[in-house]
């Protein structure tokens, strides 16, 4: 029973013992007059005080009971509110406890992965050099062998860096920043020398983190693997309404249109069109970081053979 609760229970207490002491009065005074007319006037004064007296300890104790009953429930109010701050007390200190064993296991499991990840990457490099001396000792059908080998172990390195970029996405703060597009751009580029790629300077800036360079990295990376040898890459960039378009296509077979929506799935190592592994599900949870939308086209319309595009948007800062 909250302060307003009482208060009205109060009034009504009040207002019941001025109603049925006005009408005690009133019927006294009327019986006064009817059966004692010749009554004098000590004794009217006398059965007056007694009378009054009488309602007066009636209504007193009316009003004490009422106020026992009052204090009776906010007695329980109070002892039910401290058994429930004590119940939210012992819950709180509950989730501090589990919270703290939960950042213990955490850091623990981090550290393994660290070192496991550390250790899986020195014995890559390792096995990646010897298969490289294996290529250029070997001849015939053995080399083609320890190519193979070669090619499976890139593929192990480059699952490896992108595990790592996912847990960088999760463990960096979800603070965005303002970012030269172009310099992002032209930085990923470089790490593709022996590929044509098509790209006109755009001085877009948007709103997104030091990751953003994983996005064209991969896509880019992408379109080289699956696009053949020649394939040709072009990235555009145009304005939009508060956002920025941009589009990395390539001249590579295409993707299947039952494929478009499967192509971001993560896990699934099938034809190119049903999921490209790691990579294009990382590009996908990072252009929602920032905010934005991710799909692939045909790069000509209606004709996927002639390959595709990815397209995306950013915010524009």
């Amino acid at each position: 029973m909250n302060e307003k609760s009482r208060s009205a229970s109060m009034l009504l207490a009040l207002g019941k013992v001025a109603a049925i002491t006005l009408l005690l009065m009133s019927a006294f005074q009327l019986a006064k007059t009817l059966f004692y007319p010749n009554i004098t006037l000590v004794e009217t004064h006398v059965t007056t005080v007694a009378f009054t007296t009488l309602l007066a300890v009636s209504a007193a104790y009316f009003v004490f009971r009422n106020q026992q009953s009052l204090l009776k429930a906010m007695t329980a109010e109070v002892r039910e509110r401290r058994r429930a701050e004590e119940e939210l007390r012992r819950s709180t200190d509950e989730l501090a406890r589990l919270h703290r064993q939960l950042e213990d296991a955490h850091r623990e499991a981090t550290l393994y992965l660290d070192i496991l990840a550390h250790d899986i990457r020195n014995t890559e490099n390792v096995s990646n050099l010897y298969a490289e001396m294996l290529v250029e000792t070997l001849e015939g059908e053995p080399a083609d062998y320890a190519e193979k080998l070669k090619r499976s172990i890139h593929k192990s390195i480059e699952i490896l860096e992108n595990v790592s970029t996912i847990r960088r996405i999760h463990q960096a703060s979800t603070g965005l920043k303002e970012m030269d597009l172009d310099t992002v751009v032209q930085r990923e580029i470089e790490q593709f020398p022996d590929t044509r790629i098509r790209y006109d300077a755009s001085s877009r800036r948007v709103c997104a983190d030091d990751l953003l360079s994983e996005v064209f990295g991969n896509l880019i990376g992408n379109a080289v693997r699956h696009g053949g040898p020649g394939v040709e890459i072009t990235i555009r960039v145009e304005g939009r309404d508060g956002e920025v378009l941009v589009s990395v296509e390539d001249t590579g077979p295409g993707i299947p249109d039952a494929d478009k929506q499967a192509v971001f799935h993560r896990y699934e190592q099938k034809r190119r069109g049903v999921g490209e592994g790691l990579g294009l599900y990382l590009v996908q949870i990072l252009v929602e970081r920032y905010h934005g939308r991710i799909w692939v086209e045909d790069r000509v319309p209606g004709r996927p053979e002639e390959g595709a595009a990815f397209r995306f948007t950013l915010q524009k800062v």
